[in-house]
């Protein structure tokens, strides 16, 4: 009997599993000519699905907790990340139609291994829209096949690099100019401070004249009408 979880416990299951999520291949139509069908569930082997799922977790930093004990086919496989435990439940993995039940069926699983959250592996993508639903509620994340390719790389598409053209006739010609390094400017010169002298060294001016007049008896007083 399938135990229902809690609304918190649910809701962290929902975060994690959208953080694991986030980490999938998004589906993308091909771009030119007509769209290939996937491989049947029928016809898909189940040692390359392993392997293929176990470089998948890998990639991720997921970890089986017995790394020496071979995957058996449709077996459940437990991996854990820190102290997040996830249950890998491929009892489905060569179905042709996976409905809510299976969903159940993982939810059980893993109140039942105390594991984080749950991952139900297939060969296809045959998953119905109430499995989808339920799944997303309960954050069990559906994997299929066509999600574990290894994504193209990063400069497929990218334009060739062009061979650098020949120098014209003009260019050829003209005799290229040589940089001559620049001379190194002086310094700036230090800024000159005011040298203080005693007030019977300092010179006046003989020019001076007061910017006030002098009156005419100021004037036949002093040194000047001498």
């Amino acid at each position: 009997m399938t135990t229902a979880l809690s609304t918190p416990a649910r809701s962290l299951l929902t975060r994690v599993m959208a953080a694991i999520a986030a980490l999938l291949p998004a589906r993308r139509a091909p771009t030119g000519g007509a769209p290939t069908a996937a491989a049947p569930a029928s016809q898909v082997q189940w040692a390359p699905l392993a392997q293929a799922a176990t470089r998948f977790f890998d990639a991720r930093g997921l970890a089986p907790e017995h790394p020496a004990e071979p995957w058996p086919e449709a077996g459940t496989r437990m991996l854990h990340k820190g102290q997040r435990r996830y249950l890998v439940h491929a009892g489905h993995w060569q179905a042709s139609r996976v409905d809510a039940a299976a969903i159940q069926m993982v939810m059980s699983a893993v109140t039942r291994h105390r594991a984080t959250a749950g991952i139900l592996l297939c060969a296809g993508d045959v998953f119905t829209p109430a499995a989808r639903a339920l799944a997303r509620e309960n954050a069990v994340l559906l994997l299929d096949s066509s999600q574990l390719r290894p994504q193209p790389s990063t400069h497929e598409g990218l334009a060739a690099p062009t061979a650098p053209r020949p120098p014209s006739r003009a260019a050829r010609a003209t005799p290229a100019t040589v940089a001559t390094p620049a001379a190194p400017q002086p310094a700036p010169a230090a800024p000159r401070r005011p040298v203080l002298r005693p007030d019977h060294e300092v010179r006046g001016r003989r020019d001076f004249m007061p910017t006030v007049p002098i009156a005419p008896g100021e004037l036949a007083a002093s040194h000047y009408a001498r």
